[in-house]
């Protein structure tokens, strides 16, 4: 799979950097270069890269800026942030970034970073072709009181324990399993998920933000539903470490 790359940065010694990293990585093609954020808008509206290497402090626009603008006409594409500082890594996330590099640029850093997107790449594309295909559709079976029922995983939203029962909020409504939480968090082990607190398991895929909340909280809204779910801060700093990015909590 060839992965296309815009470099966004206002330093030309640093662009070159970046440039003759990437170009030395296979099946991965640096398709522009931006100086500014105006510029960058610009070329990710014209060119579609897959992925926009972006330093946040830029003239014209700043990354961040740029970033909200191109997550609004183009969402899909995987933005990577570069800054000198380490004081943006809540913003960063905010805008759904999917990783963030402090300079000086570190080659081996770079590699993982492409590696993970690489592989992100792939399963979004296997994913792609099993919703495209009936019989490849992923499912879990779900205990009801009484009867089974198979549920899509991509239509499930969050999991929550009330009661004796264990509610699945999902795109097409609410079930009430049978089953413990940890049975199914064992069922969703191979996808998306993630168990957020001890009463709340959620699907990442449907995180459209997280917020601060009290000292040992914090709250997730999500996708399709009205509802937030809960967040304890070790379980936060859980998802820093998985996924390589700050929330900044202590």
């Amino acid at each position: 799979m060839r992965i296309t790359v815009l470099i966004a940065e206002d330093d030309p010694a640093m662009r070159h950097i970046l440039r003759k990293a990437l170009e030395e990585i296979p099946d991965t093609e640096v398709i522009g270069e931006a100086e500014d954020g105006l510029e960058t808008v610009r070329l990710v509206k014209e060119l579609t890269p897959q992925v926009v290497f972006l330093d946040i402090t830029m003239p014209e626009k700043d990354g961040l800026d740029a970033a909200r603008e191109i997550c609004d006409f183009n969402p899909k594409t995987i933005l990577i942030f570069a800054t000198a500082y380490d004081n943006f890594t809540h913003q960063a996330f905010e805008v759904y970034a999917f990783d963030y590099l402090i300079k000086p640029y570190k080659i081996d850093r770079i590699r993982k970073t492409m590696e993970r997107i690489r592989s992100n790449l792939t399963e979004a594309e296997q994913a792609e072709n099993a919703t495209n295909n009936p019989l490849q559709t992923s499912k879990i079976l779900i205990k009801e009181e009484g009867k089974k029922i198979f549920v899509n995983v991509r239509d499930i939203i969050f999991l929550t324990r009330e009661g004796r029962f264990i509610v699945i909020h999902t795109t097409r409504g609410k079930l009430k399993a049978t089953e413990t939480l940890e049975a199914l968090e064992q069922k969703l082990s191979e996808h998306s998920f993630f168990r957020s607190h001890r009463g709340f398991i959620i699907n990442l895929n449907m995180v459209k933000e997280i917020q601060p909340w009290g000292r040992k909280t914090c709250k997730v809204i999500l996708n399709n539903t009205k509802e937030s779910v809960i967040m304890t801060k070790p379980r936060a700093r859980e998802m820093e470490t998985r996924f390589r990015i700050s929330l900044g909590y202590e």
